[in-house]
């Protein structure tokens, strides 16, 4: 059935960005247009001034649509949309998502007829379609961990080099030396706001602009239109399970980059270190690979992490990062390899490194004396087993390692009992507390992480819970507390999974939340925590 014929479409969680502008798209044919949100907001506005009929609740078990089409939201919990999709079987479906995407591929292949290109150019749903990519150098990274710290080592090294780049990732948003404040909340923003900000970098005379790339962005459809000269990625381990269901799907969302986004001369950069590399390698006839532990064009040896550095051999001559973190070699060695194809020298790469300023929440000391204290975005398995790895190496000889983390509600519920393994395989003494735990119960959370931590070794290792979700940013505060008064000369407190992010989600509800902030907060105003416990 072509899009224009379709006489009704029911949409859940139509504030969503993905589905305001489908809904727009559809509202052009004359297409009746309903759908339901948990509340009102800006989008949601608009759209009922356009005549869609919005409910703001969920669907009740049971409820029946009359209507042609069904794109829901992937962000709904799965015993919602089950409900959904058993009382309305008929009804063809969609992911909000990959509705999106199918719909820019039958444009791109002029598969659409008249009065949908004229729907599809007026709704703006594909700005970065008109975006001429001949006036900068396009980079983007891909990966599961390091993505933001490699684009960042990028950004920093062109720069250093006389170039003006541009940076979009995760924490920042940088248009030459000026930083844009986004309001981002996803690590590959909208192509309405990447629009907008390719536009500024535009202005800006930027030569470059470093994309931080997901795999929902990219299978979503938000990079339509850009195509890179420069792509690199750091490795693709298990995440995001809730929404792609297999490493394989995972994978091939990832490799989208190269076989969607990638210019005919563009180069790749892959990490030969990672399984990915045999599925990615084959996708393209030239790349630059790197290493840690093997043969590469780009080869790290002898890595040894000190308290305040790593020292390494690059291509065999003696290198340094001031920073922690053995896995963030891998991550320079990524960033080396694509300025190279920027004209940039290892050497060049290397003395820039020496007044690099390390992202915000990644392996970020607080405190050294007596004890220290470290936080940390980790919030997947490989990312949290490498911090705590680090953290482990700055213990004192009679010191312990202690990790407070949680994981999100209504998110890959997959990794939580191996974080939970990991944790008590590095860490002495777990403190489970509250990281987003949206409309999940906490302690069913916390009780799955447990699972996996008491079938872990480490027999001497203490586990300590904070469950009450009632209580809702106040309980993480009570597990650094807890942490901070237990802690004693020689140990390391870890702080993982929330870093630089600014809210806590419980319910419904963001709540005003920043680690580092808190964490500097509590360190300042405890008198108890300025000296070494007893």
């Amino acid at each position: 059935m072509k899009h224009s014929d379709i006489k009704s479409v029911t949409m859940l969680g139509i504030g969503g960005a993905g589905s305001f502008f489908l809904a727009k798209y559809f509202l052009l044919f004359g297409t009746d247009v309903q759908g339901f949100d948990i509340k009102e907001s800006e989008k949601t506005k608009e759209l009922e001034s356009l005549g869609v009929k919005i409910q703001y609740r969920n669907p009740d078990k049971g409820e029946k649509f009359k209507s042609d089409l069904l794109i829901y939201s992937a962000d709904l919990p799965v015993a919602l949309q089950n409900n959904v999709f058993k009382s309305n079987p008929a009804i063809k479906r969609y992911e909000v998502g990959a509705f999106y995407h199918l719909l820019i591929n039958e444009f791109e292949r002029k598969r659409l007829n008249k009065k949908e290109i004229d729907a599809f150019v007026k709704s703006e749903i594909a700005p970065l379609l008109n975006i001429d990519l001949s006036k900068m150098r396009y980079l983007a990274v891909t990966g599961t961990d390091g993505k933001t710290t490699t684009c960042t080592m990028i950004y920093h090294i062109l720069k250093s080099s006389g170039f003006k780049p541009a940076l979009i990732t995760t924490v920042a948003a940088y248009i030459g030396d000026v930083q844009i404040d986004t309001g981002l909340h996803t690590t590959t923003p909208t192509a309405q706001n990447l629009f907008e900000l390719i536009n500024l970098a535009e202005k800006g005379d930027c030569t470059h602009i470093v994309i931080e790339a997901t795999s929902h962005g990219l299978e979503q459809g938000r990079l339509a239109g850009l195509k890179f000269d420069n792509i690199g990625y750091t490795n693709i381990t298990s995440e995001h399970m809730d929404y792609h269901k297999t490493w394989d799907n995972y994978c091939n969302a990832k490799s989208l980059l190269i076989r969607e986004h990638l210019k005919d001369k563009g180069s790749v950069t892959l990490n030969r270190d990672d399984k990915s590399y045999e599925i990615l390698s084959t996708l393209t006839s030239s790349y630059m690979d790197y290493s840690i532990s093997q043969k590469a064009r780009i080869q790290a040896s002898e890595i040894v992490e000190e308290s305040n550095r790593i020292r390494f051999k690059l291509n065999g001559v003696d290198a340094s990062l001031q920073m922690l973190g053995k896995y963030n070699v891998s991550n320079f060695l990524c960033a080396v390899s694509m300025c190279l194809k920027e004209g940039v020298s290892i050497e060049s790469s290397l003395r820039s490194m020496n007044n690099f300023t390390p992202v915000s929440g990644r392996m970020e000391i607080l405190k050294n004396t007596p004890f220290v204290v470290i936080v940390d975005f980790a919030h997947t398995s490989n990312a949290l087993l490498n911090a705590l790895d680090s953290a482990r190496n700055l213990k004192g000889k009679e010191g312990k390692v202690i990790h407070v983390f949680g994981c999100a509600g209504l998110r890959d519920t997959s990794k939580r009992y191996e974080m939970g393994k990991i944790s008590r395989r590095y860490a002495d003494i777990t403190i489970l507390t509250a990281e987003d735990p949206r409309l999940e119960s906490l302690k069913e959370i916390n009780d799955e992480i447990t699972r996996g931590w008491e079938e872990s070794e480490n027999k001497n290792a203490k586990l300590i819970r904070y469950d009450d979700d009632s209580l809702n940013v106040k309980i993480r505060k009570d597990a650094l507390l807890k942490a901070f008064s237990i802690a004693k000369e020689g140990d390391v407190v870890i702080v993982t999974g929330k870093a630089h992010e600014e809210s806590l989600c419980f319910g419904q509800k963001e709540y005003e939340w920043n680690d580092i902030k808190e964490v500097k907060k509590i360190l300042k105003e405890d008198s108890n925590i300025s000296s070494c416990q007893s």
